[in-house]
């Protein structure tokens, strides 16, 4: 797990950038004002580029809200470096935006650290669910859940179910094997609140009318805190991001292994593994050194766990199920 607080570089970083964006000032002034080495200054310059706060080209500032914007624009377009991106828009929110000029379209952040988060970010979740109009759209990676951590989650869906609000929530594929998991989410879908459920689900978001979003501030550490963000284009971006995600997550009785925890023998996933290179019958079984009466069995039995009409869907399915891997 990583610390919320900035590092000692993210310090120096903050306090050239500050300078430039506020004052106008060079880097290599704003370092000199500053008192950093050449070899600080090299650092703190190749930082601020890396995390789009400074114009490699032009040496000038660039708003931090634009570059959040730009980070998660990046994340949209390449969903697969999801994760990579999501540390640096953390990073840009917890130790960058509270510095220099509020964002020209309104966004506004705010950052609500690990002491707070019992409290302060407790409150502020139901105020959020109260003032929600029209759709609550979560995302919950994998946690160790307790009866005590999901009912106030619980308790404010009912308030807001009651209320004609549209909740979503997607969850980590791997939740649906711990029975504790399995039961709330059949029990929240019951209420009505849509579930689905994804091998990856990298962080813990929520967005609220498509205006509000909070999320986990480091996606390594759920207590580590979290950003709220108001308003903007960073939020929308949040939600198209998630609409995606929705897209291409699956329905819980779509993943038969987490709903019924079942668990394939050695034999199934050998067969299933040389299934996935398109080897027939014959080819598997002189691979595994058995008849091919048993791989004839083994393939029956894995369409049937895996809910399948054919071999081809029954391939799908393992795919998404992470099977193959």
């Amino acid at each position: 797990m990583t610390d919320a607080s900035p590092t000692e570089e993210d310090r120096l970083a903050q306090a050239v950038y500050e300078r430039v964006h506020t004052r106008g000032e060079t880097v290599a002034d704003a370092s000199a004002a500053l008192g950093l080495t050449e070899a600080q200054q090299n650092t703190v310059q190749d930082r601020l580029i890396h995390l789009g706060l400074l114009s490699p080209g032009s040496q000038l500032s660039v708003e931090a809200s634009a570059a959040l914007t730009l980070s998660l624009q990046r994340s949209h377009r390449a969903l697969d470096k999801l994760v990579e991106q999501h540390v640096l828009t953390a990073s840009l929110a917890r130790n960058y935006l509270g510095l220099g000029r509020q964002a020209d379209d309104g966004t506004s952040v705010q950052f609500y650290p690990r002491q707070e988060r019992a409290t302060r970010l407790n409150q502020r979740l139901n105020e959020l669910a109260e003032m929600a109009q029209h759709e609550i759209a979560e995302l919950h990676p994998a946690a160790n859940w307790t009866p005590q951590r999901l009912d106030g989650g619980v308790e404010r869906n009912k308030v807001s179910l009651s209320r004609g609000i549209r909740i979503r929530s997607i969850h980590a594929q791997i939740s649906l094997s711990d029975p504790l998991m399995r039961d709330h989410l059949r029990a929240r879908a019951s209420e009505g609140i849509e579930i689905r459920v994804a091998p990856i689900v990298p962080t813990r978001m929520l967005v609220y009318d498509r205006r509000i979003a909070i999320i986990q501030a480091d996606p390594e550490d759920v207590e580590a805190g979290a950003v709220l963000i108001r308003g903007g284009n960073v939020v929308r971006s949040l939600a198209a991001i998630y609409d995606y995600l929705w897209l291409t997550a699956s329905e819980p009785q779509d993943v038969p292994r987490s709903v019924h925890g079942m668990a394939l023998s050695e034999q199934q996933h050998a067969v299933l593994r040389l299934l996935a290179t398109g080897a027939k019958d014959d080819a598997i079984a002189r691979k595994l050194g058995v008849s091919n009466r048993t791989v004839t069995r083994v393939v029956a039995e894995l369409t049937a766990i895996l809910g399948a009409d054919s071999r081809f869907q029954a391939g799908v399915r393992a795919a998404k199920l992470g099977w193959l891997d």
